[in-house]
């Protein structure tokens, strides 16, 4: 009678027994595979004297930076047991007859070195994907996000917690901060009063566009400019950014403008399209 050929096989279908929890934190060098299967019946009975094709599943295709790295089929010998001498050779050739696991085989047995020596396993708490943009939704009443378990087609659930969709009424950037310390130099700024609009997820601060006296000198020579309002800001790399918003000449307008990238959740000035995490407006330029 001939025998099968038999390997561990983890199946990843509905009603499949889960795959325990990976020892690692993040993903097993090589990649998350499933254990080399076969349908395949081995028609030698003895010997290492056929090889079968065996095949594999990747089961981190779909999670960042947990490339797999190996071939996904191979042959393998099959019913590797020595044989009966003799009755015909003890191995076939190029195999030797050696004790592997306490029993009496052909081998060596190929290795696979593309893959962590672990069993098949879940990552712990599963792979989830970057959360999409914020987008309003369809009444524009509140703001949107949402995320997928990338290992979830692969039997491995994510957890902790396992919210995949998230809503918020405000406008979902961070506000800015005071920066007017961390912009000033060894010159004055005049305090930050930023208005914000949720819906429309903007924010503006009326600029001061005219020196008064006692102190308030927002208009002063810049560049090419005779008399402008200026901001200096800080990115969210902590680089300063200097900018002229208005003329204060010509009377143009007197208002910093930012609307919110609903990626970053940053908000950008509307004048140069940089990301912000606070801006002032000097007070005596030197």
């Amino acid at each position: 009678m001939i025998n099968f050929c038999h390997i561990t096989f983890f199946l990843l279908i509905a009603g499949a027994q889960a795959l325990p929890t990976c020892s690692y934190d993040v993903c097993a060098k090589g990649g998350m595979w499933t254990e080399w299967a076969t349908t395949k019946p081995c028609p030698t009975n003895c010997g290492s004297c056929a090889k079968i094709l065996y095949t594999r599943k990747c089961l981190s295709t779909n999670i960042p930076n947990c490339a797999c790295v190996g071939d996904t089929t191979r042959y393998i010998p099959c019913n590797t047991k020595t044989c009966v001498y003799p009755a015909q050779r003890t191995c076939c050739i190029p195999y030797v007859p050696m004790i592997i696991n306490g029993t009496s085989q052909c081998g060596p047995f190929p290795k696979d070195t593309g893959r962590s020596s672990e069993a098949p396993c879940c990552p712990k708490d599963g792979f989830w994907s970057d959360w999409s943009a914020y987008k309003p939704n369809s009444n524009n009443t509140a703001y949107v996000r949402s995320r997928k378990c990338l290992s979830g087609p692969s039997g491995c659930p994510c957890v902790n917690p396992t919210t995949t969709m998230e809503t918020r009424t405000d406008c979902p950037c961070r506000k800015l901060v005071e920066v007017g310390e961390q912009v000033k130099k060894t010159i004055r700024y005049f305090p930050m009063n930023v208005v914000y609009t949720d819906k429309s997820c903007t924010a503006y601060q009326d600029l001061k566009a005219f020196n008064e006296g006692k102190g308030e000198r927002p208009c002063n020579p810049w560049e090419k400019y005779p008399y402008a309002s200026v901001i200096r800001y800080v990115r969210p790399d902590g680089t300063i950014g200097e900018e002229r918003m208005s003329d204060c000449v010509s009377g143009g307008d007197q208002r910093a403008t930012v609307f919110c990238d609903t990626t970053t959740l940053y908000y950008r000035l509307d004048i140069n399209n940089d990301e912000i995490i606070g801006f002032s407006q000097l007070n005596i330029l030197e």
